[in-house]
């Protein structure tokens, strides 16, 4: 064992692509520089785990390796399944989270600090964990012992993007391409600064309905298709018609703008950004006025293109701008939203 191991999982954005990681899709995230650093050492008290985090005022000490319901849930089912994997017994070591990476508002900060768990554990107990595997394993964390239910975009992205490519991924087959970003121009992140009101009963109720619409499509998820015929109104419900428009017409233009940031086509990459957020708000109904209001300002001011990031419900969106004109931007969106935070 390694006396003091520290692992870092790194935060994302997704340009495009909303829904799409667990509706067998494209998605094209952005790893960002926020991240989340976990530390891992002899526990002092000879304590079976000790978690320390800004989250907790606080240490935490865990007695035994079951569900909480809480943040820390990610770093217990990263031990528990560590210990499965690799046939460890996990015990007597002190847990340090340290975060840059905002929580709970779409930059995937739960893969992060899974990531980042799993990253310490691999060197303190000098385990070979793979990138391969490290994606896999963080996954089933999130999953099958948290119940987050969402897809693999988020690990994917920490472990294999960088800071300047985004990862043009297929969820279904699990192929990727990293495409360099525009040079003049960034993708900046603005907070709304209000609680994500994402609750599990409503993200597992969006899946419930693109699940009950490709089965009643007999195909094996919405992006099987690439439009909604005649046949298909007929078969789906007015929720389940939307949630499908939305996903069908999404992972076309993750294609397109994919293709048009190979091309350095700002201008109508902006507006597959734009196109991207009516959708994800008139059709799979997960914005909010905040939401739409920073949207709808960073494009008054000129930016090619604005959306929502992450599942929605609240939390951040993300604008493409001329460099030059950053912090020109941001002076007019907090003239129009005093309470917004720019990562």
């Amino acid at each position: 064992m390694n006396n003091l191991s520290i692992g870092e999982g790194f935060g994302r954005v997704n340009l495009i692509g909303e829904h799409l990681d667990y509706n067998g899709g494209h998605v094209l995230p952005l790893q960002i520089k926020n991240s989340i650093i976990c530390e891992i050492d002899k526990n002092k008290n000879n304590e079976f785990i000790t978690i320390f985090s800004d989250i907790y005022q606080n240490a935490l000490s865990i007695q035994n390796l079951e569900k909480r319901n809480d943040w820390a849930d990610f770093i217990i089912g990263s031990c528990l399944f560590f210990e499965r994997k690799f046939s460890i017994k996990i015990d007597n070591i002190s847990i340090s989270i340290k975060s840059s990476l905002p929580l709970g508002i779409g930059l995937s900060s739960s893969a992060a600090v899974t990531i980042s768990t799993l990253k310490s554990l691999s060197c303190y107990f000098q385990k070979n964990l793979a990138d391969e595997d490290l994606i896999n394993l963080a996954f089933e964390v999130e999953n099958d012992f948290v119940g987050v239910g969402g897809g693999v975009m988020d690990q994917f992205v920490s472990v294999l993007g960088n800071h300047y490519e985004a990862l043009f991924l297929d969820t279904l087959n699990k192929n990727y391409e990293l495409i360099p970003i525009f040079q003049d121009y960034q993708f900046l992140i603005i907070d709304s600064n209000t609680q994500r009101i994402l609750s599990d009963s409503e993200f597992n109720k969006k899946k419930e309905l693109c699940l009950n619409a490709a089965k009643k499509m007999k195909i094996q998820n919405l992006c099987a298709k690439t439009k909604i015929d005649e046949n298909d109104i007929q078969l789906l419900s007015d929720e389940e018609l939307n949630v499908s428009k939305h996903v069908i017409e999404e992972n076309l233009r993750v294609v397109k703008a994919a293709q048009y940031l190979k091309d350095n086509k700002a201008e109508e990459f902006g507006k597959l950004m734009t196109e991207s957020h009516i959708s994800l708000s008139q059709h799979y109904r997960v914005s909010t006025d905040d939401l739409n209001k920073l949207v709808d300002l960073s494009n008054s001011f000129g930016a090619l293109g604005s959306k929502l990031t992450g599942a929605g419900f609240g939390g951040a969106i993300v604008t493409l701008v001329k460099k030059e004109l950053v912090e020109e931007l941001k002076k007019y969106i907090l003239d129009g939203y005093p309470n917004a935070k720019f990562i």
